[in-house]
């Protein structure tokens, strides 16, 4: 609980724009949260139908046997911005290939929070959820840094049955209208 109280205090303090954010719960977990500062966010229920989805499909094709998956989706924090983000430097692609970064879609910046970036879609499978929570279920089942190198050589955690698993579950959303 101390941790969320710290996250919440943090992004009080670090309002200085004028953009007004909120922080509003996710049906799936009372310890669950996604903030945003603009309309163009999915709904929570979505966003949590989404997460519920994914843990289960998840269960059904890694296994969750000590809960950790499941702990670490119950405390999400997720951070919706229609600001870009754009990183400098390089950075490994979804199949581990060195490449330039620039504009990112999303991150995971913890093992339970991830931003995204917003788009006008509405609809959860448009963005890069299920990417990053992958991210989030790999560090949970301690993979350093939920592999950010994805099928790369680095670390050796995502592989590719882990970017089917994301292609799949976003196909499935959007048949959903999710």
């Amino acid at each position: 609980m101390f941790k969320y109280l710290l996250i919440l205090s943090f992004f009080l303090c670090s309002c200085a724009t004028t953009v007004q954010q909120q922080m509003i719960s996710l049906p799936h977990s009372k310890f669950s949260f996604q903030i945003k500062s603009s309309n163009d966010v999915p709904d929570a229920e979505r966003v949590s139908q989404a997460i519920t989805i994914f843990y289960h499909k998840w269960r059904r094709k890694f296994g969750d046997k000590r809960g950790r998956v499941r702990a670490s989706l119950d405390e999400i924090m997720i951070e919706w911005s229609s600001k870009d983000k754009i990183l400098s430097g390089m950075a490994r692609d979804i199949k581990g290939r060195l490449v330039r970064i620039g504009q990112v879609k999303g991150m995971t910046l913890g093992p339970t929070y991830i931003w995204l970036r917003t788009n006008s879609y509405d609809r959860v499978a448009s963005t890069s959820l299920v990417h990053e929570l992958t991210h989030v279920a790999l560090w949970a089942n301690g993979c350093r840094s939920g592999d950010p190198d994805h099928e790369g050589d680095l670390y050796l955690c995502w592989t590719k049955d882990h970017t089917e698993f994301v292609e799949q579950l976003n196909r499935t959303l959007a048949q959903l209208d999710i």
